[in-house]
């Protein structure tokens, strides 16, 4: 692993932290709570209990591999490499630089569009591409700074997410608590909650249906693992990140959505707009659209520069491994990023970009589509790498399987998921294929290093 030692080291333990927690607040709770609320009523808020327990439960796993493993036990990558075999590494690898690849491309076209829309009223008249193009490369020069310029920047991203949400909450507690004491007008709770369907109004089904899509906005804390690989204390840092997840999902998701719930009636809720944004409007904040706009631009960059920063990594990793070109190795001796792969995402995502534009949107949906189920399944191969370890170990990743169970229920459930599913599996079938081939001469079950 010469190569990996070369990496830089310079992230400190505020950054690691950070881009933990910015990882998994994007853009998409900001925005996609509202129509994850909408197909379920209030009973939306089991959802997110069941979301938030799997990502627990995965973090657990990411935590004993880490333990497990020891200093140096690697990314969340290699320890799927290291506990199902190389051709499993290989599929788990190529997946997840997949979806994050589309990922980078989906930011960069919803960020330029913000953009767009914010300017066009003041007479400046910038075509969507031009901007497209302009976010990609200031956030790829970002990258090709210094890894500690991609912290920085990430810490500071992911504060003014975690600030927002902090006093949201604060202003919806000042609201409740004023009512309650007769200084104010008095919040409705009761009949927000129960007066428009009662706390369940679209079934059951609904309340696990939905769980796929907050799922999926949770994702991102796993890149902890890749990320503390250029910090000074690799292992140490995972196990302290990840033994605190339980309370962030806490403050962040379900603190947030439930305080949604009672302010204001579900009903009431526009599946394209911000919830965070209906209620503050709804108490009066002034320049509360402002406010938001800049926390959901924020969140969309945060989500990008996170992109870069992990497609370019694993890609790194992945030819090292020799599951990718050796092209990619080339590590630059001054700043000591893998710049040639920063570079060939900059590529991938400028080619989603491209796709979405040229295609009318076709190539793009399903490109899009085939997210979430290669990120379902990575997420399942570290739960799965966990057994493998220790197969008579903690009840929590057998747990989680039965969740991701259900969740694959779900998904063929809904006409609307069934065929990104479908798009999903195709997907992973061609990189199985490739998978199998690359390692047609390699024992079953090897994960020794190539």
């Amino acid at each position: 692993m010469a190569n990996q030692e070369k990496l830089a080291s310079s992230l400190s333990a505020r950054h690691i932290l950070m881009i933990s927690l910015g990882g998994m607040v994007g853009a998409g709770f900001f925005i996609g709570a509202a129509a994850a609320i909408l197909k379920t009523g209030p009973a939306v808020f089991i959802s997110y209990i069941i979301s938030g327990l799997l990502v627990y439960l995965i973090n657990l796993s990411i935590r004993d591999l880490a333990l497990q493993g020891g200093r140096e036990s690697g990314s969340f990558m290699t320890q799927i490499r290291t506990h199902l075999g190389e051709r499993i590494g290989f599929l788990a690898g190529w997946a997840y630089w997949l979806t994050w690849v589309v990922v980078l491309g989906a930011e960069v076209l919803f960020g330029a569009n913000m953009i767009h829309d914010f300017l066009s009223p003041y007479g400046i008249a910038i075509p969507v591409v031009t901007l497209e193009i302009i976010v990609l490369a200031v956030m790829t020069a970002i990258n090709l700074m210094s890894v500690k310029g991609y912290g920085e920047f990430e810490y500071w991203f992911s504060l003014i997410k975690l600030i927002a949400i902090g006093v949201f909450v604060a202003i919806a507690l000042w609201v409740i608590i004023r009512g309650a004491l007769g200084l104010g007008h008095a919040v409705p709770i009761h009949h927000n909650l129960f007066d428009f369907g009662g706390l369940v109004p679209k079934g059951w089904l609904a309340v696990l249906a939905v769980v796929p899509t907050i799922f999926f906005s949770m994702n991102g804390s796993e890149i902890v693992t890749v990320a503390a690989l250029e910090s000074d204390d690799p292992d140490g840092n995972i196990v302290r990140i990840t033994r605190t997840i339980a309370v962030r999902i806490a403050g962040f998701f379900l603190v947030s959505i439930a305080l949604v719930l009672v302010m204001r009636p579900w009903t009431t809720l526009n599946a394209g707009n911000s919830p965070f944004l209906d209620v503050l409007h709804q108490v009066g904040i002034p320049f509360a659209g402002e406010f938001v706009w800049i926390v959901i631009l924020t969140a969309v960059l945060s989500s990008l520069n996170s992109a870069l920063y992990v497609t370019s990594r694993i890609l790194f990793e992945m030819s090292e491994r020799g599951d990718g070109p050796k092209f990619f190795l080339k590590v630059d001796q001054k700043s000591q990023l893998p710049r040639r792969a920063v570079v060939a995402c900059f590529i991938g995502g400028v080619l989603v970009v491209l796709a979405s534009t040229l295609s009318h949107d076709e190539v793009y949906f399903v490109m899009l589509s085939l997210t979430g189920v290669l990120m379902l399944f990575n997420n399942f191969l570290i739960v799965a790498a966990r057994i493998k370890s220790n197969p008579e170990g903690h009840f929590a990743p057998y747990l989680a399987c039965v969740l991701f169970a259900c969740i694959v229920v779900a998904m063929a459930w809904m006409p609307e998921t069934r065929l990104e599913a479908g798009i999903g599996i195709v997907a992973l079938s061609i990189i199985a294929v490739a998978a199998l081939f690359h390692h047609r001469n390699t024992p079953i079950g090897d994960s020794s290093e190539r």
